[in-house]
């Protein structure tokens, strides 16, 4: 029986992917046990048999249901569904044209992320306007069904804000029923990602939600899935990941990207030197390791596409900022900050704009996010690290404003006396009077 059991998990892995270890080997023997029961069969090896003679039977769909994990939750992961609301979703408002939007949920399970996901788009001040639809699946014919009702007990709502439960769902027993202009939005269907060309078809997406999957495949399979996720993603597109999972060692194309609470992947952007106030622009760069790599067109946003050359290049773009800053078109100040991170995200000069601009429009979350995003990238540069303090302090958060204050006044000490000329150009003080500055604050902030 255990050679047996062996085999059929070695079955299911070459069927689905998922991988059933030696410590599942108990669990998957009653599984077949309950199966040839009730399908009156001799024993595992006609089981087996029956599996093999009909890859498509329903009593495949029947396994794969009761082995594979559904547990979760609505608003699984926060941090990550609040960067793609305010830094994603934020760039793609601007850069988009078209104004559609295709989401992947990939294992979806009973539809707790992807509901999550429609909560976030339809909650978009922006994005929520657009023609924008999800794509929700999973290999689960039950779970999709019970998806496509949309109820979910209270366990399931418990990490839904007060204010979104209210709004978008309706109590009726027991049961929390999602609102059904959501569940419009969402096409639930199966699909096994073993298939590539299956997947392929579906896309190109946007934004692609792959959390919590790889972890059940080896090695090789999760190469072969993840080069079937980068077919699938759009030139703009993203990835996210489960915490625990990484692309780092499966030679995959896309790059991580850094978000301040989280990452995603997405295709490299073109290396480029963004100090301001050096001079031209140097041209684009790439490493060696992406050498013969097919990388999709970059899309340019049309108040940039359109631009003259001077105004496409990085520095052109941070003048125009200026300008519109100096204009108080805040809101256009901050649009071109957002294409520029969005085309260099591995600079902490462009966070940085994102976050002064964010300042501007009185969004002090959104700056502390992306100074935050800006530090990560370089932790030594003094301004933007008190600029990181006022937005904490603007935002009410004294006590972690204060550390910031420290911090910045330790960087101070250590950093050259002449600051780059952008800081200046943006109002931010020389460094010897931020030493006052941060001081000051210091002595007046209490815990």
């Amino acid at each position: 029986m255990d050679a047996a059991v062996a085999e059929l998990a070695r079955m299911i892995e070459e069927a689905s992917g998922f991988v059933v270890t030696s410590r599942g080997y108990g669990q998957l023997a009653v599984i077949a046990r309950e199966q040839i029961a009730s399908l009156r069969l001799a024993g595992i090896e006609e089981y087996m048999d029956l599996l093999t003679v009909r890859s498509d039977s329903p009593e495949w769909r029947h396994l794969l249901a009761r082995i594979t994990v559904k547990e979760s939750y609505l608003f699984r992961g926060r941090s990550q569904m609040d960067a793609l609301s305010h830094t994603i979703l934020e760039e793609l408002a601007v850069i988009r044209r078209d104004r559609r939007l295709k989401v992947w949920c990939a294992g979806c399970a009973r539809g707790e992320e992807a509901v999550t996901l429609a909560i976030v788009l339809a909650s978009h001040p922006v994005v929520s306007t657009w023609d924008w639809s999800i794509l929700a699946t999973d290999v689960d014919d039950q779970a999709l069904d019970e998806a496509r009702l949309g109820r979910y007990g209270e366990r399931a709502v418990a990490a839904v804000p007060g204010e979104v439960l209210a709004s978008r769902f309706t109590r009726h027993e027991d049961r929390w029923q999602v609102d059904p202009k959501l569940i419009e939005r969402i096409n639930y269907r199966r699909l096994n990602l073993v298939d590539r060309d299956e997947v392929v078809e579906q896309g190109p997406f946007d934004v692609i939600f792959l959390r919590n999957v790889l972890i059940y495949f080896r090695p090789e399979l999760q190469r072969k899935v993840v080069r079937t996720v980068e077919q699938s993603l759009s030139p703009d597109g993203v990835l996210f990941l489960g915490p625990s999972e990484s692309l780092l060692s499966l030679d995959a194309s896309l790059r991580p990207r850094d978000l301040g609470s989280c990452f995603c992947y997405r295709w490299p952007a073109p290396v480029v030197d963004l100090r301001p106030g050096d001079g031209a622009d140097r041209p684009a760069q790439r490493s060696a390791g992406d050498a013969g790599r097919r990388m999709p067109a970059r899309v340019l946003p049309p108040s940039v596409s359109e631009a003259a050359p001077d105004q496409r290049a990085p520095d052109g773009r941070i003048r125009g900022m200026l300008d519109a800053l100096a204009a108080a078109d805040f809101e256009t100040a901050r649009g071109i900050a957002l294409t520029l991170r969005h085309d260099f995200p591995e600079n902490p000069v462009t966070h940085a704009l994102v976050g002064f601009a964010a300042s501007r429009l009185m969004d002090a979350k959104g700056a502390v996010l992306a100074y935050r995003g800006a530090l990560y990238l370089d932790p030594g540069v003094p301004e933007i690290r008190f600029l990181l303090a006022v937005a904490l302090e603007t935002d009410g958060r004294s006590n972690r404003a204060l550390r910031e204050y420290r911090s910045a006044l330790v960087s101070l000490g250590s950093a050259p006396a002449a600051a780059s000329p952008l800081f200046k150009s943006l109002g931010i003080p020389p460094r010897d009077q931020l030493v006052s500055i941060c001081r000051k604050k210091i002595a007046d902030i209490k815990y």
